[in-house]
């Protein structure tokens, strides 16, 4: 009995892993696709005579869609999951997005601009995954010591899709590799995961959870978590640089394939290698040198010199006019980035209590959704006056960000 048991365990483990890869990798391959739909002349779902200013709102609004619904959805599901079990929470949420990924795959084939909106917020219900990933690996683990191990290998699943899948995206959709290779057959290999992701739930994966949630549902978690997060004196400064961070850093990572297709006709294989640069680039910054000084200087100098360091660098890629050089000048802006994130991360998690840090980091992750959605939607209104504007927003963003941390407490 003892070892049919720890078979379905690992059957258990393996399946959220594997949704883990399937997640990250089905939402970074299509990455590389969405700027040269909306903004290229002869790529793309517009014809060369469609408005600029027209496309580049509705590239907003499309970025937009998935961090809107994973913002107000993602916390119903992860309550449903505490209440319903991990089992079919995980169930519900994967078949959304394999559906979300058919009619995206066949809205890009027929050139259909609303059902692609459609199908871009199915995905974005559908991310709940990660959550409930985390919750299930939670259950799962025997131990703190275990728990971390297991988050540290979704960690590392992450990373490796974020860098393998808009590469492999940008090759999928470029039909000079492969004639039958399209915009739209990305799309479809995301699709064919989902589904063997979904009969994986279903076949290997049981039910962690053992005591379900009790009591009155919150339809709008998110927008009370973030509430929360304000009212918390100790945390609110952080919160507020982390805040805005996550905005220059999105508007950044969201809008340099449009900037690469306004200025250098870049296309969908091209942008494809220069993500997959700038996930080795985050490593290198999160792994690498984060390692090499935050052991010499306080965390808050450090934030603050690599606040000035990514201002700079930001606002330093309007001028280089080719491609080399502002891809050398991105890459420093992804290293800093990758510095940043963790030091702002570890100091939310110290100024909180150990009995909330997973609420607080819940927030955080709330933050990420919201700050994504705002930051597609600024982005987009503005990117028709000059491709340049949403680093300008972003090296705004910095500033203040360097300003409010000089006021801020650190533990």
């Amino acid at each position: 009995m003892k070892e049919s048991s720890q078979k379905f365990r690992k059957a258990s483990l393996f399946t959220i892993f594997f949704t883990f890869a399937v997640d990250n990798l089905g939402a970074t391959i299509v990455f590389p696709i969405f700027a040269p739909l909306f903004l290229s002349d002869t790529e793309g779902l517009f014809n060369a005579s469609y408005p600029l200013a027209t496309r580049t709102i509705l590239l907003g609004l499309f970025l937009g869609a998935f961090p809107f619904a994973q913002f107000f959805l993602n916390p119903i599901f992860g309550e449903y999951a505490d209440r319903q079990g991990r089992k079919k929470a995980l169930l519900i949420t994967t078949f959304i997005t394999l559906i979300g990924f058919a009619i995206s795959a066949w809205s890009i084939g027929n050139r259909a601009i609303v059902p692609l909106f459609l199908g871009r917020i199915l995905m974005g219900i559908g991310a709940g995954n990660l959550s409930i990933c985390l919750s299930s690996l939670s259950d799962l683990s025997g131990s703190p010591k275990q728990k971390l191990k297991y988050f540290s290998y979704g960690s590392a699943i992450a990373g490796l899709t974020f860098v393998l899948g808009p590469f492999v995206g940008g090759k999928l959709s470029d039909p000079q590799i492969f004639p039958y290779f399209n915009k739209a057959f990305p799309m479809w290999v995301g699709f064919f995961l989902s589904v063997i992701n979904f009969l994986f739930i279903l076949w290997c994966f049981r039910e962690t959870i053992h005591e379900k949630l009790k009591g009155k549902f919150d339809l709008i978690k998110g927008l009370h978590d973030l509430r929360q997060a304000f009212n918390k004196k100790s945390l609110r400064s952080l919160y507020l640089v982390y805040f805005f961070f996550l905005f220059a850093w999105n508007i950044i990572f969201l809008f340099f394939p449009a900037y690469l297709v306004e200025n250098y006709q870049s296309s969908s294989s091209t942008i494809g290698d220069i993500s997959a640069l700038m996930g080795l680039c985050w490593i290198l910054g999160t792994g690498v040198l984060h390692r090499l000084v935050h052991n010499h200087l306080s965390s808050k100098k450090l934030l603050l010199i690599s606040f000035f360091v990514l201002a700079v660098v930001t606002l330093s890629t309007i001028f280089p006019e080719d491609i080399i050089g502002f891809l050398i000048i991105l890459g420093c802006c992804t290293i800093v980035a990758g510095l940043i994130w963790p030091t702002c991360t570890g100091e939310i998690s110290n100024a909180a209590d150990r009995s909330i840090q997973g609420k607080v980091l819940g927030l955080s992750q709330s933050m990420l959704s919201l700050t994504m959605m705002l930051a597609a939607f600024l982005g987009g209104l503005f990117l028709h006056a000059h491709s340049s504007f949403p680093f300008i927003f972003a090296a705004i963003a910095v500033v203040i960000a360097g300003v409010i941390l000089m006021k801020a407490k650190l533990e």
